[in-house]
């Protein structure tokens, strides 16, 4: 077998090097309202840039 030398690691353990989400990170994530209030943001920063490009 050629893909011998791949070891398959079990996502977030210390093996795999990711980091684990914290309590808040895992409340933010999951909070709809945060999430709006992320989507909103993001949406008005691209606006403005593609705005100030058109000038």
């Amino acid at each position: 077998m050629a893909n011998e030398h791949i070891q398959h690691l079990d996502p977030y353990s210390p093996q795999s090097g990711t980091m684990i989400p914290g309590g808040l990170v895992k409340f933010l994530r999951t909070n709809i309202i945060y999430q709006i209030i992320r989507f909103l943001v993001i949406n008005i920063r691209m606006t403005k840039l593609i705005l100030k490009s058109h000038h």
